[in-house]
């Protein structure tokens, strides 16, 4: 990836003051004025998170169809496999997996919680969730849980993609819209998010690559928070468009920002973007916010 600069953390506290809408340009991006303390040039750059096969699969030859009106309050997931799951529900899809793949197919679900996740992966080595092309899914937790070791509308202890064609709205009016213990990894789907805290939260870091994201929180867009920990807590985005509304920072990565090939509309009222290392934007990549 070429990028036109790269923002050290000598840096930050300056590149944080300005706001992205005001120093992008319509021939590319500007990101600091010259008398800060950046690293010009072109920069060869690596992102980390890796994609695996099974991330990238949206197809299954043995797969178990689910209609959600007849599950009652809860839908409980307990053996590795593909689901594939449609129609309405009030309640919860629960996946308690120990360590094993779970693969979930939506074809067009309405699913609403009062008092916990919408779905709630308890424990499982990796889920998939796979939208469906051409299929609409809605997704909304409550104000109140009854637990509190979770604390987002699609949330998740384990590795946690969301791939597909299809789109998908999740509203977290709890806390988070969406929110993993481990890597987030968005790939391809339509996807909003309104969150009472957090838009995506994924602990370990955070990849949106060929998706189209909008999102809306009160508090950070796009968060992770993994300190210390080598290739960990990075924000990465490639091939994506992402509008951010944002109470807070609109991106906010503990360890470091990579964006490449993305259009994107930031606005955070704090910041557009943080990052507890450097920040690399591909020139051309940030809009007018």
């Amino acid at each position: 990836m070429r990028f036109l600069r790269r923002i050290r953390l000598a840096a930050l506290t300056a590149a944080l003051a300005l706001t992205f809408s005001i120093i992008a340009t319509l021939s590319g991006c500007s990101m600091l004025p010259s008398d800060s303390d950046t690293e010009s040039g072109d920069h060869s750059v690596q992102p980390v998170i890796e994609l695996t096969r099974e991330d990238t699969r949206t197809s299954s030859k043995n797969v178990r169809e689910i209609d959600l009106g007849s599950c009652g309050e809860e839908l409980l997931i307990t053996d590795a496999g593909d689901y594939r799951l449609s129609g309405e529900m009030n309640g919860c899809v629960h996946i308690c997996a120990e360590d094993q793949m779970v693969h979930i197919f939506l074809a067009g679900v309405n699913i609403k919680s009062v008092t916990s996740p919408a779905i709630n992966i308890e424990s499982a080595g990796k889920v998939i969730i796979t939208v469906e092309d051409g299929k609409e899914n809605i997704l909304a937790d409550g104000s109140k849980y009854i637990s509190d070791v979770s604390d987002g509308c699609i949330f998740s202890m384990s590795d946690l993609t969301i791939n597909g064609g299809g789109s998908i709205s999740v509203s977290g009016y709890y806390k988070d819209a969406i929110h993993t213990k481990d890597y987030l990894k968005i790939l391809g789907v339509k996807l909003f998010a309104r969150a009472k805290d957090d838009g995506l939260h994924g602990n370990d870091g955070v990849l949106i690559n060929g998706a189209d994201v909008s999102l809306e929180a009160e508090k950070n867009g796009i968060r992770t928070t993994k300190s210390g920990k080598v290739r960990k807590g990075n924000i990465e985005i490639t091939d994506s468009t992402l509008s951010v509304i944002a109470g807070e920072h609109a991106l906010n990565a503990s360890r470091s920002i990579y964006v490449a090939s993305s259009r994107m509309m930031l606005k955070g009222v704090m910041s557009n973007s943080k990052a507890g290392h450097d920040i690399y934007i591909e020139e051309g990549c940030l809009t007018n916010g």
